[in-house]
């Protein structure tokens, strides 16, 4: 059974950092989404 916590524990992390990974990618669309609507916004004026 040692060899199933390993692989447990390992799963876990990789999962842990798939969703680290997609909230920062989330945070950097919306910040990129504010941007182009601060830029279109001078663009018409």
């Amino acid at each position: 059974m040692k060899n199933f916590e390993s692989l447990l524990a390992a799963y876990m992390l990789v999962w842990g950092i798939l969703f680290v990974y997609q909230l920062t990618v989330g945070a950097r669309v919306g910040k990129l989404q504010q941007e182009i609507e601060r830029l279109k916004q001078l663009l018409k004026q």
